[in-house]
């Protein structure tokens, strides 16, 4: 199995460096990584939760600096991506994926847009707290959960009420 630049820089990304570990070691735990996930995942949800990680991937890349935007945008950390990568990793099977983007305040953003009044965004912080706001019809709601390696329930609710409601 040939695994393609963007999976194997999502997968460096997402897993960190920790002090004592080499590079080769690190490139081993992230094929093996991989390989394991694309050996459980049915194809039907690799396929959109891949261009979910490789969009997530790009936006990393591309607002990891200081003044990403031109107008004085704050680096996105190492930390924020790891837990929009981790997040991504934990929505179920079924559900579509988000749309990421960057924030001037260096935070990633997750985005479900069915219409205009049907939208939801969920900004990732280095902390692992996850700030959201949707707009239901005539309704808004928000709020901040923590993300401790599984989806909030309230999360779960909002983005199948967007998406598939």
């Amino acid at each position: 199995m040939k695994l393609s630049s963007t999976m194997m820089t999502a997968a460096v990304l997402a897993a960190g460096v920790t002090p004592g570990h080499g590079t080769a070691a690190l490139y081993v735990q992230s094929q093996a990584r991989l390989s394991h996930q694309h050996f459980q995942a049915p194809l039907s949800r690799g396929h959109a939760r891949q261009s979910a990680m490789d969009a997530l991937v790009s936006t990393y890349e591309s607002s990891s600096v200081a003044d990403w935007d031109g107008h004085g945008a704050a680096p996105v950390s190492h930390a924020v991506y790891r837990n929009a990568y981790n997040f991504l990793e934990v929505l179920p099977d079924g559900l579509p994926m988000p749309s990421p983007g960057a924030e001037p305040d260096g935070q990633l953003t997750l985005e479900w847009h069915k219409s205009a009044y049907q939208t939801l965004s969920v900004s990732v912080t280095a902390d692992g707290d996850l700030h959201y706001a949707a707009l239901l019809g005539a309704s808004r709601t928000y709020g901040t959960e923590p993300f401790l390696g599984q989806l909030p329930q309230p999360l779960l609710d909002l983005i199948q009420r967007v998406t598939l409601g």
